[in-house]
């Protein structure tokens, strides 16, 4: 059974989003928190797989509680949820930040139900859901980062598979040359979900398997985790007194 916790401060939401995840095959609600501080208590009793979570709640921003518990050890050395954001909020700072901050995946209230308990399924999974508008932000945000089409085109990478004398089967899982850079196929698998293409149609259209695509979009989130942390390290050593 998939355990869920949900961290939802309107009562009318979190009465929706208990009843289709309750009444979806395999998955129980195991609590629910209008506050942080109430979640704060209840997570390590509870023990959920998924963390969902809103982030504008009464006593404070939810991606407090994603940087908490992203950065906590495992309880018992085994417990530690997957976490991910179900908000209003799809602006480019918020969802960069929630990110950042050790999301595992990001999807926008107004979803459908199926939509919804898909995306619990897919984070149970260790994937990363993600909604085509926050696609849209991470494109963006990777531009202003330096990734240009034109590295992109010479890259040797075309939509339909590799570039070079390979088969055409994507490698998705090829690391990137640099932990927080990336890569021209991770590029393109968030151009084609932005455009509103499932796992499954990225897959076929880029002649590869949907488990490698969510590789890809698991990939992304995790470079931009590394890249804040690198950026930090940075910004604290350029301070006086560091050692």
């Amino acid at each position: 059974m998939l355990k869920v916790y949900l961290v939802e401060d309107d009562p009318l939401v979190a009465q929706h989003v208990l009843d289709t995840l309750n009444e979806a095959p395999g998955i129980r609600c195991v609590g629910h928190a209008n506050r942080l501080g109430i979640a704060r208590i209840d997570l390590p009793q509870c023990r959920p797989d998924v963390l969902l979570s809103d982030l504008g709640l009464p006593d404070g921003d939810g991606t407090e509680l994603i940087g908490e518990l992203s950065h906590a050890p495992a309880i018992d050395g085994v417990w530690h949820p997957h976490i991910l954001v179900f908000s209003v909020f799809g602006d480019e700072a918020r969802v960069i930040q929630a990110i950042e901050a050790g999301a595992d995946g990001y999807f926008l209230k107004g979803c459908t139900s199926e939509e919804l308990v898909r995306a619990v399924e897919q984070a149970a999974r260790g994937e990363s859901p993600i909604s085509p508008a926050i696609a849209r932000h991470l494109l963006k945000r990777f531009r202003e980062d330096g990734f240009s089409e034109t590295s992109f085109r010479d890259s040797g990478f075309s939509e339909f598979g590799g570039g070079g004398g390979d088969t055409g089967m994507m490698d998705l899982d090829e690391p990137s040359r640099r932990d927080h850079e990336v890569s021209a196929r991770e590029h393109e698998v968030l151009r084609l979900v932005a455009q509103g293409y499932v796992s499954e149609e990225i897959a076929e259209r880029l002649l590869t398997t949907p488990s490698a695509v969510a590789t890809a979009v698991r990939n992304v989130y995790r470079k931009l985790q590394l890249g804040q942390r690198a950026r930090a390290t940075v910004q604290a050593q350029s301070r006086p007194g560091w050692a």
